[in-house]
């Protein structure tokens, strides 16, 4: 039996959906508020806009594959019976370093609002860099611990404390937005300015590097637990567009409320330097400036809540993308371990030990989520890539939700992942170059394989990460030389999309990797 098939499909509708949509509503809603106010002002609100048009965009082509493989590991296992092992992993080394990360972000963010009342746990600098003191790190570890030994008692009390934990997830923001609303005298702070170039690049820049795009993070969370969920044909598609909905509507209004309750003293040197009593964590400071003690209490409550129960769901979405890998021969067997409740719990403990170390480098919420934005942005692009691969190797596999105008739409999900990274900037791009680099060291370790045995796949891949980190060198936004502005950088990004779209076609080898594409998909289909 392939060691998929033992994973149990116990998840149902509702707790697929509460998933994904409770993966979105973490630290996300705690700091992007502030952090994207204060690049763009009350221009973030058209971010958020641009934000979720873009993820549905991104999560159509995600639907179909979801849908008709519906493996444990979700989409980084897509790009192995695709394109091959080398850019299998490399893709699935993305999508891992995107959430494996994800759990320290949220712990900074339980430890970081924590500080309001208990200031030993962080340590603020000069310039106002907050890093967790040695307290802060030791109970950051004791809380990742915690996360992953409930992770292996079964992905069913998993799901049951998710969905609970999600009511309060979702109730305390909603009571944020009507009290900063009811509380804000005027709308008067609400002013869309869109004239000028520089706008327009605030606006990208607070979308990709401002806590935005990290805020949907987490839509993907059905696929990665896709294995384990009943009728997946339905039931995929419903969590990942329903996900991005529910986010939308939620940080939207949070955004809108949040603007329009920040007083105007604290805005005598404009939204680029907001700031307040308490805005180490923001939303809590905001309210008590208000007066509004018992809501900034019950938001205090939810800062240490709603990134706790974030936390137990990328917990096991990581888990499932190690286990993926390993299932594909990306990485040792070992991975491949269950314990007596069929969890991968190998996989937990490992991702539990990188965790311990990513605090080290990233210091602040805002700094882990820069990098880790891009890193999403990145593996986001498997969707298109992998949705016409499989169109032209599987033509006639049965897939319960097609896409239709599927090759338009494809062309549009990579052309905004490409933006996407783009407006990340030069400093953040390098950053993910180097860290895929490393992927490869990795690989070629594991399999003792020398780069010249490599496909050609691999050079595609290393000359699409190139051709963007060019662009961007050449670009306006983090620490480009400012030779291309906008909007042609737009325009020019276009054609740079569809031809490495096109290049990615003619990548594709002779015959899937593991199993026929069809099998495979009769297979999970009787699974169901």
């Amino acid at each position: 039996m392939p060691p998929d098939q033992k994973l149990k499909r116990e998840i149902s509708t509702a707790n697929v959906l509460i998933a994904a949509a409770g993966g979105m509503i973490g630290s996300g809603w705690l700091f992007s508020p502030f952090v994207s106010a204060q690049i763009a002002g009350s221009n973030a609100l058209i971010s958020w806009v641009i934000a979720a048009v873009f993820m549905v965009l991104i999560a159509l082509p995600l639907c179909e594959l979801g849908a008709m493989l519906p493996l444990s590991g979700g989409m980084s296992n897509y790009p192995t019976y695709t394109h091959g092992h080398e850019v299998g992993f490399l893709f699935a080394w993305v999508s891992w370093l995107s959430y494996v990360v994800m759990t320290p972000i949220e712990i900074q963010a339980i430890l970081q609002y924590g500080s309001t009342f208990f200031p030993a746990l962080i340590v603020k600098n000069a310039e106002g860099m907050v890093t967790l003191s040695v307290l802060g790190y030791a109970l950051a570890i004791a809380i990742m611990l915690f996360v992953a030994v409930l992770n292996t008692y079964g992905v069913k009390l998993l799901a049951e404390c998710n969905k609970y934990a999600s009511l309060i997830k979702f109730g305390v923001p909603s009571l944020a937005v009507a009290s900063l609303l009811y509380t804000s005298p005027s709308f008067d702070n609400i002013q869309i300015h869109l004239s000028t170039q520089t706008d327009w690049q605030q606006i990208f820049s607070a979308l990709s590097v401002g806590g935005v795009a990290f805020a949907f993070t987490g839509f993907q969370n059905g696929l990665m637990l896709a294995g384990e969920v009943k009728n997946p044909q339905r039931n995929i598609p419903i969590a990942i567009l329903g996900a991005v909905a529910i986010g939308f509507v939620l940080y939207f209004m949070l955004q809108l409320a949040f603007i329009a309750a920040v007083p105007r003293s604290s805005l005598a040197q404009g939204w680029q330097h907001l700031s307040f009593a308490g805005d180490s964590g923001p939303l809590v400071g905001l309210t008590l400036l208000l007066g509004l003690t018992t809501v900034g209490a019950l938001l205090l409550f939810d800062a240490c809540f709603s990134p706790l129960g974030t936390t137990l769901v990328y917990t096991a979405a990581t888990s499932r993308i190690l286990y993926g890998m390993a299932l594909n021969q990306h990485l040792p067997g070992v991975l491949l371990k269950l314990n007596r409740h069929k969890i991968p719990y190998v996989t937990l403990y490992a991702n539990l030990l990188v965790g311990m170390f990513a605090f080290l480098p990233f210091p602040g919420w805002q700094k882990m989520v820069a990098f880790l934005s891009s890193t999403s942005i990145l593996s986001y692009g498997i969707g298109p890539i992998c949705l016409l691969a499989l169109r032209t190797l599987e033509p006639h596999l049965k897939r319960p939700f097609q896409l239709a105008k599927s090759r338009a739409f494809c062309h549009l999900a990579f052309y905004v992942c490409n933006l996407m990274l783009y407006w990340c900037g030069l400093i953040i791009l390098w950053k993910l170059f180097a860290a895929v680099c490393i992927g490869l060291a990795v690989y070629l370790i594991c399999q003792r394989k020398s780069l010249f045995a490599c496909g050609r796949g691999v050079s595609w891949f290393f000359a699409y990460l190139a051709s963007l980190l060019l662009f961007s060198y050449a670009g306006a936004y983090g620490g480009g030389m400012q030779w291309i502005g906008s909007p042609l950088d737009m325009i020019l990004i276009l054609p740079l999309s569809m031809g490495m779209l096109a290049l990615s076609q003619r990548c594709l080898p002779a015959a899937a990797q593991n199993e026929p594409l069809s099998a495979l998909a009769q297979r999970l289909r009787v699974e169901v």
